[in-house]
């Protein structure tokens, strides 16, 4: 039987609440390194919660045949808030062939308001190890944090190659525009890393990555006209 782990920790430096309509809900500003991401969830009724916290023990259950359930449990209801319990079973050292199985859901997903709960997770120093395929399920799910476009950069710049694919990938997959102050961060932060790489490899594909934020920018540019 493996561990549970927390079922999701991220240090908040600030929490304000307030409702909109009729549907309450949570303004979070959440660190992720140097920058902060804003991230509005909403809230849960007393019933949602006790459906994700049964699903989530059964998850960690160390039964295979109950966790097998609750994985199908799970692709029934293809809910967002299920995003978390997914990724931190999908983090554990749970067995190969149901980690596949969450793998295939988490980058498959066709449901609204997932984006928040990935970036949550690319926040949590402690699923660093699984950081590059958290970016590979976004990408793959067509999702476009153009809000976040700095926050995928630091983690592009961060010297892991792998991970810098991944980042590559989901810069490349994007066609909202990206908000200029983004890019320019972003511009920023990758420079310096290409700059500083001691690796010829990586540091190309650091230029890779700039030029791409550049063709960003000359759109963003072209479309304000």
């Amino acid at each position: 039987m493996f561990h549970i782990p927390e079922f999701f920790e991220v240090v908040l430096s600030a929490s304000l609440h307030k409702k909109i309509g009729n549907a309450p809900c949570a303004i979070h500003f959440t660190p992720f390194g140097s920058a902060y991401i804003c991230i509005k969830l909403r809230t849960m009724s007393t019933a949602q919660q006790r459906k994700l916290e049964a699903i989530r023990n059964d998850l960690f259950s160390g039964d295979d045949t109950l966790v097998a359930k609750a994985i199908s449990r799970c692709e029934e209801e293809g809910s967002a808030p299920l995003v978390e319990p997914l990724l931190a079973f999908y983090a554990s050292n749970a067995p190969e062939s149901l980690r596949l199985r969450v793998s295939s859901m988490l980058g498959s997903l066709k449901v609204s308001n997932v984006e928040i709960y990935f970036l949550q997770a690319l926040a949590n120093p402690k699923w660093k190890h699984i950081r590059k395929d958290i970016v590979g399920f976004m990408w793959n799910t067509g999702l476009q944090p153009v809000d976040a476009i700095s926050q995928i950069s630091e983690l592009a710049a961060s010297g892991d190659y792998a991970l810098t694919i991944e980042c590559l990938t989901l810069l490349e997959s994007i066609e909202d525009p990206i908000p200029e102050e983004q890019l320019l961060e972003s511009i920023a932060i990758v420079h310096k890393a290409s700059s500083e790489a001691s690796e010829a490899d990586f540091r190309k594909l650091l230029n890779e990555y700039m030029s791409v934020l550049n063709f960003q920018r000359a759109q963003t540019d072209l479309n304000e006209f």
